[in-house]
């Protein structure tokens, strides 16, 4: 239990928006999730703020005026708002990658095409402005994204701290099932 708490107030603390300088460069297309890696200084990646990429060179527009992403922020303490923002002011010391990782999964395959570009549109159009509140395990960012491009949530947290706790969490959920 302890875990689980520490884990909820590292998301917490870290879905914070910073300003930087620094340049994002990426070859992001209308879709894509995009991952900010939160370190906290450490050697390794703690836990991964998702967004998914509209960007205003998309020529899509979903209402997104100048901004490039969509997602789930920290509006306060524990109320989320899903609104667009840039790349720039979220990344703030994070690396910046693409990190569409549930491609490889069969359940979680896309089309490239222009019906599945539709779905993913619509579904911005249905939650943009939506405020909610924040439950790291049940309403979070990766949900949000994944829900997005593959119409089904998912949160695995791959190649972080978190990743162990959430697998232990699921281990713990298929043994206790009667």
């Amino acid at each position: 239990m302890k875990n689980l708490i520490l884990v909820a107030l590292i998301l917490l603390l870290g879905i914070t928006i910073t300003d930087s300088t620094d340049d994002v460069t990426g070859d992001f297309q209308f879709g894509d999730i995009i991952a900010f890696e939160r370190t906290f200084g450490l050697d390794t990646t703690v836990y991964k703020h998702y967004a998914f990429y509209v960007g205003p060179s998309t020529k899509i527009d979903v209402g997104q005026g100048d901004n490039d992403i969509i997602h789930l922020t920290g509006k306060t303490c524990m109320v989320s708002e899903i609104a667009f923002g840039k790349i720039e002011k979220v990344k703030g010391t994070s690396t910046v990658l693409k990190d569409n990782y549930l491609d490889e999964f069969e359940d979680f395959k896309i089309q490239n095409n222009k019906a599945t570009e539709d779905l993913m549109i619509q579904r911005i159009k249905d939650t943009v402005t939506q405020w909610s509140v924040y439950r790291p395990f049940k309403n979070n960012c990766e949900l949000y994204v994944t829900r997005l491009r593959y119409g089904k949530p998912s949160f695995k947290q791959p190649g972080t701290m978190v990743q162990p706790l959430l697998k232990q969490k699921e281990a713990a959920k298929k043994h206790s099932r009667p």
